[in-house]
């Protein structure tokens, strides 16, 4: 039976159900039966029949509001900020918010204590949402002044609060140059297919280093870090987060996200903490999130599996995510089984609707690997050094299109959940325009990145670059030539500075042309890192309080 007390994933209740397999002799006839089945949603109750013989489906977890341990958090802040450390005093505080009970004086308290560390670090408005939070939720008389003394203060300063942006500006294609086929493009691309490539994203003109391909909005998308300092919603840097009314792991930077949220989240949270419980990674989570959303649009199923290409590609559209490739028959019975293996039930009104959703989860757990995308931000490591972190992923239709090179043409930022893609090399009308899926030559070599593309993505890579099997960055050739960036600037991205690396990007982008034709060679490796950190600080950037 399943055992409440032992650390549990759905990998490890996986292996749990083969072992008992094992014992009654029973795996040869199980994986045959699993690979007679042909529809997802077979798949899924197979695989649950399975588990629930074994007794290895878990219990859903209660997730309530629970003011002693809202207490015990707001006391930990009240340490932390003692000692000076803002940033673990506003976390914990927050989570004091979100498990205090609504309307709650433990709800109060929170806030209260959360606002004299906005306070003490320049967030005059935030502090003033905060106490005014506060004084909504039964705040204390006794300690009414001290709270209305900040609340005058902050109010007085709040004029000389400076701005912060979690990102800049997010490009803008010009209305001349925006795409007739593809909604989220510029009209630099366009999607072509063929037997051999799929579909994949060809050039239509020249396009120089920089140009802006495509600005993507997901989707979907889901928050998976960081969920103490980022809203859940609109994935927002906000150090003033407000609860959901019911459970303690969705928080949101305002009001109307909360409301906005509420179309999905009513179902998601009664499990949250389940799948929290459960260490259910990022894939999971976004193809149960998908699969959530589009509930109210199950009668139109049978119309997801029409889609022309010769028609406009939509990135707010359900249809093109359904069509993404999953691979299916290249798949072990072990992989398929694996994801068929989650618990679904108790979110869905009939037994027909749990059908359709337990297909289409299925299906996205097999689009997921090789399609979703990483959401990241950059935050400042233990050495101070500004770098890339992930805090999300989403489902992006136009983004998957993209074919892998060991060496791309094209790079991805972030922001806020919204991707915007450049180029980082030279690109010839004609020419494919590739992406990187996480091996690139100068950092793995070409068995490693092949056998690892193989088995996450089901290809044989055969590009330029492992066809000719460039070297790893350390045994790249140094071209003689005065192209470089000073250390000095080098110093300045590596230090977060947005307005260094505006400056950086207008210098390097040319300098880049200037040294590509000789590819491979360690200029344009150091070159194209420059301006990957440039295009980062201008995207999501986590600025420590």
């Amino acid at each position: 039976m399943f055992n409440t007390n032992k650390q549990y994933s759905v990998e490890t209740i996986v292996q749990d159900l083969l072992r008992h397999l094992s014992e009654k002799q029973l795996v040869a006839q199980a994986s045959e039966q699993f690979s007679s089945l042909h529809s997802n949603c077979e798949r899924v109750e197979f695989a649950h029949r399975l588990l629930e013989g074994a007794g290895l489906f878990p219990s859903l977890l209660a997730d309530e509001k629970c003011n002693e341990v809202s207490g015990n958090f707001r006391q930990k802040g009240n340490d932390m900020f003692k000692a000076r450390k803002t940033r673990e005093a506003i976390e914990f505080y927050t989570k004091g918010v979100a498990f205090a009970e609504d309307g709650s004086e433990f709800l109060a308290l929170a806030y209260a204590n959360r606002s004299a560390v906005l306070y003490e670090r320049g967030l005059y408005e935030e502090c003033l949402m905060d106490i005014d939070r506060a004084l909504k939720n039964n705040y204390p008389e006794k300690l009414r002044p001290k709270l209305l003394g900040r609340q005058n203060k902050a109010s007085q300063l709040k004029v000389n609060q400076i701005p912060q942006s979690y990102f800049q500006p997010i490009p803008v294609i010009p209305e001349k140059q925006k795409n007739d086929l593809i909604q989220c493009a510029s009209d630099s691309v366009e999607i072509k297919y063929t037997e051999d490539l799929g579909r994949h994203v060809l050039a239509t003109k020249d396009i120089a280093v920089g140009d802006v391909l495509a600005i993507e909005k997901p989707f979907c998308h889901i928050l998976i870090d960081q969920q103490y300092v980022h809203c859940h919603e609109c994935l927002k840097l906000c150090y003033n987060l407000i609860p959901c009314a019911k459970c303690t792991n969705a928080l949101y930077c305002s009001q109307d996200c909360r409301n906005k949220s509420n179309y999905y989240h009513k179902f998601e949270c009664p499990i949250m903490a389940t799948t929290k419980k459960l260490r259910m990674d990022k894939l999971k989570l976004l193809s149960m999130k998908i699969a959530t959303i589009m509930k109210n649009q199950y009668g139109n199923i049978s119309n997801w599996y029409d889609l022309n290409i010769n028609n406009v590609y939509r990135s707010d559209r359900y249809d093109e995510i359904h069509n993404l490739v999953a691979n299916t028959e290249q798949r072990a019975v072990s992989d398929l089984f694996e994801r068929s293996s989650g618990k679904y039930t108790g979110l869905l009104e009939s037994a027909q609707e749990e059908r359709i959703f337990k297909e289409l989860v299925l299906l996205h757990l097999q689009t997921a690997a090789c399609n979703f995308h990483e959401i990241s931000e950059m935050a400042e490591n233990r050495d101070g050094v500004y770098e890339l972190e992930e805090i999300g992923a989403g489902a992006y239709s136009f983004l998957s299109m993209f074919n892998h090179c060991c060496s791309p043409n094209v790079v991805r930022h972030c922001y806020g959940p919204v991707i915007v893609v450049r180029a980082i090399q030279s690109i010839k009308k004609g020419e494919q325009c590739y992406d990187n899926y996480g091996y690139h030559h100068a950092l793995m070599t070409r068995s490693e990145r092949r056998s690892k593309l193989k088995k996450q993505y089901f290809f044989d890579c055969s590009c330029e670059v492992c066809e000719c099997d460039w070297p790893l960055y350390h045994n790249l050739p140094q071209i003689e030539t005065d192209v470089a960036v000073t250390s000095a600037d080098l110093a300045k991205l590596q230090n977060g500075d947005v307005e260094a690396a505006k400056v950086v990007l207008t210098e390097t982008l040319p300098k880049i042309a200037a040294v590509e034709k000789l590819r491979p060679n360690r200029n344009v490796a150091e070159l194209q890192e420059v301006v990957k950190q440039c295009l980062a600080l201008l995207g999501n950037v986590r600025r420590s309080l």
